[in-house]
């Protein structure tokens, strides 16, 4: 008996964050602030052989094939991790095939490794489920995500944000005296309005017992297999739960429910608009950024303030404007990212995809067809340009 599977994780672009990755529990691990999930992202089909009896004490065997749009080295731990956590025994005298399709670039912030651990998950979820008819999988997956997000949080205390630094070398701490606390829901997820208002998320299965997991892997199996992998191997710090999500998303509390507290931004579903990236540079190493003592404190204190102005107006377009400010106030921008940013200021406001050579910004929808081809034929000089829809979904099983 052999057990298939196929998952889609779409990819995420972080506008702006601040880093809390100190916390005894990997799961509380992670970042605050906002970004968008894309429509292109990973794609991984999985095939698993159980074990027969006598077999039972031999060790994994991990099949593993990735390819992608650009020359990257794969990281085998974040696959391996990911199937080792979600079969019994760690895998022993298990056959696993996993082949993950990337579809954006690796290592320009765009989210790869967190999406192909989480698409990982999600096929092998799938899997498990095999034998289940193909629409109550689909009715189990989603009231099992529903339920996910929408746990109490109460028992979690956000992290003070710090209005201001007066000494720009010194981290923020929650001891400091101007401090503002951030305003949490006690919900897991839900859509945030101005002014800090919350609109819970609703369960459209509250009388079903579809969330019921029998006894196989449940869905935060699969969002921690994904999020530890990701966090253990220093491939990313908050893709994870806000490509879980979907949307476009605030991260109010760092790490996955119950610790992590995620809402989503509303967006004009009659006028939507599409995202537009771009590469300009070489890859950016994650790790050399997050272990500069320097850069992180300037990225903490930008990106904490930054939360603060966008809680005040949780749009796009303002979660745009802050993530153009803090790229600047974070020193994280290339010459290449700058010359990229000051070629469409006029016509849209972009900003520097978090971390890499890469921008993006949002264009088409209420900004207009015209300041749409504007942008894309400046960029167009610079490189190939990809246009992607907002993903509001998140991941799922995709066969």
């Amino acid at each position: 008996m052999v057990l298939r599977g196929m998952g889609f994780c779409p990819g995420h672009i972080t506008g702006f964050f601040s880093v809390h990755d100190q916390a005894g529990d990997v799961l509380a691990r992670g970042s605050r602030g906002a970004g968008v999930n894309l429509s292109l992202g990973a794609v991984t089909a999985v095939s698993m052989k159980p074990p027969c009896l006598k077999e039972i004490e031999g060790p994994l065997v991990l099949k593993l094939a990735v390819k992608g749009v650009n020359d990257f080295k794969v990281d085998p731990r974040i696959y391996g991790s990911v199937v080792e956590s979600l079969l019994p025994s760690k895998g022993a005298g298990w056959e696993v095939n996993v082949r993950t399709t990337l579809q954006l670039p690796v290592g320009q912030g765009f989210g790869m490794s967190g999406a192909g651990a989480l698409a990982t998950a999600v096929a092998m979820w799938e899997a498990f489920y095999s034998k289940v008819p193909s629409w109550d999988r689909k009715l189990r997956f989603k009231a099992q995500q529903e339920r996910f997000f929408s746990m109490r949080t109460d028992d979690f205390k956000v992290i003070p944000i710090r209005k201001r630094l007066v000494d720009r070398t010194r981290l923020w701490s929650p001891d400091q005296k101007d401090m503002s606390p951030a305003r949490s829901s006690g919900k897991a997820s839900g859509m945030l309005y101005g002014g800090g208002g919350v609109r819970p998320a609703s369960r459209w299965l509250d009388d079903s017992e579809a969330d019921a997991d029998m006894g196989m892997v449940s869905y935060p199996d699969i969002i921690a297999s994904a999020h530890r992998a990701d966090i253990l191997t220093k491939g990313g710090l908050g893709d994870v739960v806000a490509q879980a999500r979907g949307g476009i998303e605030m991260r109010l509390a760092p790490g996955v429910p119950p610790y992590g507290e995620v809402h989503t931004i509303p967006v004009n579903i009659d006028s939507p608009p599409h995202v537009a990236v771009i590469t300009v540079g070489d890859p950016i190493e994650t790790s050399s950024i997050l272990t500069n003592t320097l850069k992180r404190k300037l990225i903490n204190e930008a990106g904490e303030t930054a939360l603060v102005n966008l809680l005040k107006d949780p749009t796009p377009e303002r979660m745009m404007e802050e993530s153009s400010r803090f790229s600047r106030l974070a020193r994280l921008q290339s010459l290449k990212v700058k010359g990229a940013l000051m070629e469409v200021e006029e016509y849209a406001s972009a900003a520097q995809i978090m971390i890499g050579n890469s921008v993006f910004a949002f264009v088409g929808g209420t900004a207009g067809a015209v300041r749409k081809k504007a942008l894309l034929d400046r960029w167009k000089k610079r490189g190939e340009v990809k246009v992607c829809n907002i993903d509001l979904i998140g991941a799922r099983p995709i066969s």
